[in-house]
């Protein structure tokens, strides 16, 4: 059996703009991830294999953790239970790897900032 994979990205709000980061930020990653985030809303980023889910319980902890240029707050935030993962761990690390070794540019940057900043705190 296959798991569920739901991909409804959000529509309103400070959802919406933690979607357009997580797009920003995971758009290369293979295969793509699945979320939920504090609102109970969800999506996906890519082409998710449904092996996990991030879960972001809430705006502060994904302003804090998407603000940083590396996966350690992500880690942290981990470690502190304030975001979690559903599913294969290890599916999950790899493709935080992927993430570590991706370089964003300007425009990435500039555009993650102000999403950032729309996200209700």
């Amino acid at each position: 059996m296959e798991p569920q994979i739901r991909c409804d990205e959000p529509r309103h709000g400070s959802a919406r703009s933690a979607a357009a980061v997580l797009n920003r930020v995971f758009r290369t990653t293979e295969p793509g991830i699945q979320y939920r985030l504090w609102d109970g809303s969800t999506g996906c980023v890519g082409n998710p294999d449904g092996s996990f889910t991030i879960v972001i319980r809430d705006p502060d902890t994904f302003v804090e953790t998407f603000s940083g240029a590396n996966t350690k707050a992500l880690a942290e935030a981990f470690v502190d239970n304030r975001i979690d993962v559903e599913g294969d761990l290890f599916a999950c690390l790899r493709v935080g790897h992927q993430v570590d070794d991706a370089h964003l540019g300007w425009r990435d940057k500039i555009t993650i900032w102000r999403a950032l900043r729309r996200v209700s705190r």
